[in-house]
């Protein structure tokens, strides 16, 4: 009797362990597919338009008949919900899953229970695209409350600018309003006795004894009067009105004797913010000052410009004293002159830089950033 031998018999388990291996490989691949699917969907949309395709996908997937997602709204209001589907038979649904991953948003499944309960693995997937929810959610309402936030800085800033620009207008009316006192009042009083004291003199001749006396109070006057007029147009230059900071600028050294000054005025900084020229025009009325006053300086350096990235600059430079040299630059005035410097910058979000020159001489640098959209073409 011969030997038979059933090939197929002997090959039976190997072919179905193949098969088992190779509809458990399919499985993953679909679950991979599954999350690869959730995480382009909710990368390539809204939060609020992926996560409805996401929540029926998923319920899909588990063969839910109802997807629900719960999590908290912003600004402490009342949790929002999700849901996808429905409950077809209430009585005997149950929950076929509920994420457990510990985040502020919650997922749970729901549809028939009986005689079906999700695999450990299909489990798993669910976790990983649950998590994939609640990341996407938290990265849009941290979007959404930055830009909640930028658009709150911005309003700041703008009630800031109009602040400031309040600040600088009434510091100029009160500044316009004292020279018009000094104008009608101080200097009409001065220039009337000059007028008085020359014409006394001219009345009592030269041979009179007290000539020379009067002739000294006509000069002093006459110098009170150049005073007066000089600190009215300090105190609200017309020009700066009428043309701009750089052209105020060009007229205050124009009238500077005893030293070389070089200027390099930009024009366009006559179209800069009012505030932005008018403080400008006082921190280079302030370091002029104290160039004139205090360094001894044969030149003079003054350049007023606009970078490329939208900030203004003004620096002041001369050959004089250095800073660290010129005793009187630590009186008390020039302190204050370097103080008020400081905080007419800070309220424009800009600041002063001042120091000795490589060469000797000091050197004052102030920049700030320009409010664009205040700008007048």
């Amino acid at each position: 009797m011969g030997l038979e031998h059933n090939t197929d018999t002997a090959h039976s388990p190997d072919v179905a362990e193949m098969r088992a291996l190779y509809r458990a490989a399919e499985a993953r691949a679909a679950r991979l597919r599954f999350i690869i699917e959730a995480r382009d969907l909710l990368d390539a949309q809204t939060f609020e338009t992926a996560a409805p395709e996401v929540l029926s996908r998923l319920a899909d997937f588990a063969g839910a008949s109802l997807a629900r997602l719960v999590f908290p709204s912003l600004r402490g209001e009342a949790p929002m919900q999700l849901t996808v589907g429905q409950s077809r038979s209430p009585e005997s649904d149950g929950i076929l899953f509920a994420s457990q991953d510990g985040s502020a948003l919650h997922l749970t499944l729901i549809g028939p229970s009986r005689g079906r309960a999700v695999e450990a693995d299909d489990r798993q997937t669910l976790e990983v695209v649950a998590s994939q929810l609640a990341d996407a959610c938290n990265l849009e309402r941290q979007a959404a409350e930055k830009q909640a936030l930028l658009g709150d800085l911005q309003r700041q800033r703008s009630e800031l600018a109009a602040l400031v620009a309040q600040l600088i207008q009434a510091q100029e009316q009160e500044r316009q309003r004292v020279a018009l006192d000094l104008h009608d009042g101080s200097a009409q009083l001065a220039a009337g006795l000059s007028y008085r004291l020359q014409d006394l003199a001219a009345r009592i001749g030269e041979a009179h004894a007290l000539k020379p006396e009067i002739d000294q109070l006509a000069a002093l006057a006459r110098h009170s009067v150049a005073d007066l007029r000089a600190a009215i147009a300090d105190l609200r230059p017309p020009e700066l009105d009428d043309l701009g900071v750089a052209a105020a600028l060009r007229t205050r050294l124009d009238a500077i004797d005893g030293m070389e000054v070089i200027a390099d005025l930009d024009a366009g900084a006559d179209r800069w913010p009012a505030s932005t020229g008018i403080i400008f025009y006082r921190v280079a009325q302030e370091a002029i000052t104290n160039v004139i006053k205090h360094a001894e300086a044969r030149r003079l350096i003054v350049r007023l410009f606009e970078d490329s990235a939208g900030d203004a600059h003004l620096e002041v430079i001369d050959d004089g004293k250095g800073i660290g040299e010129a005793p009187r630059i630590q009186e008390r005035g020039a302190r204050l002159g370097i103080v008020g410097m400081r905080e007419r910058l800070a309220l424009l979000g800009g600041r002063i830089e001042i120091g000795a020159g490589a060469s000797g001489g000091t050197y004052v640098r102030a920049f700030a950033p320009l409010q664009q959209e205040t700008i007048s073409g």
